[in-house]
């Protein structure tokens, strides 16, 4: 039975090992990636190298150390995939590509999720497009049921510096899928959240300040005293990307 749903979600060939066994349980489904059809250059698509070299300088890249960037590697015969094949992850899960446009509608029945956690995928929707995704994922959740996303603090970060704008290129068409459409912070996702109906809880973002707040959900246990899957929402193991602004919403139940 599928109780937890992860929207965007990237190829799990490409998840690292703590992650991936988290995500290998049929209660789960992903909607995400299409299986990449570019050529591979030692573990790397040549278009992914190119995205890469658009977004940084070299000498921001070695600062930062190139492995940070490789985030999609091929690894079909070394360490994650020594005892799993590419078959059997996918048979251990529910995966289906997912292409989003406004006005879509979720393939699941209102009040039947406990969970809806998303990783970079928000900032790739026009603010309409997410306010509409928003309202399907409140359909969908049961009641005290948990959104958690994580997006780029895109202004507001100091622990790395601000998103260039036109993210990842200028020159690049905002119909392609890689373009950031909207510069999250934690105000305006947090009033996303409030218009759909979700009370926010953000978890890790940059204030006005420039102070980097860092919390918990087992800080804060009384906002999910209801919720039905605590396990799944006291658990960050499945963010590959903690150091990004990522916020829950709890539903709660109307009066």
């Amino acid at each position: 039975m599928i109780t937890k749903l992860q929207l965007g979600a990237s190829r799990l060939e490409g998840l690292d090992p703590k992650t991936l066994q988290v995500f290998l349980d049929k209660t789960w489904m992903h909607l995400g990636d299409p299986e990449p059809k570019d050529v591979q250059l030692k573990g790397y698509s040549i278009s992914y190298f190119i995205d890469i070299f658009g977004k940084h300088s070299i000498s921001y890249i070695v600062k930062r150390g190139f492995q940070k960037f490789c985030r999609y590697p091929k690894f079909p015969k070394k360490s994650r995939t020594r005892t799993l094949g590419l078959d059997e992850i996918y048979s251990r899960t529910n995966f289906m590509e997912f292409y989003y446009h406004k006005g879509d509608v979720l393939p699941f029945d209102d009040n039947c999720i406990e969970y809806i956690f998303s990783e970079h995928f928000f900032e790739h929707l026009f603010f309409d497009e997410a306010l509409a995704l928003l309202k399907e994922c409140y359909r969908v959740l049961k009641a005290f049921g948990v959104i958690r996303t994580c997006v780029p603090d895109a202004d507001l970060r100091t622990y790395e510096p601000p998103e260039p704008v036109g993210f990842p290129h200028t020159k690049l068409p905002h119909t392609a899928p890689s373009k950031h459409k909207t510069r999250w912070s934690v105000y305006s996702y947090a009033e996303a959240l409030r218009i759909v109906g979700f009370e926010p809880i953000p978890l890790r973002y940059c204030d006005k300040s420039g102070q980097y707040i860092c919390r918990n959900p087992s800080d804060n246990r009384h906002f999910y005293e209801h919720c039905p899957d605590h396990k799944t929402v006291f658990d960050l193991s499945h963010i590959m990307r903690i150091d990004s602004l990522i916020i829950d919403g709890i539903k709660r139940p109307s009066k």
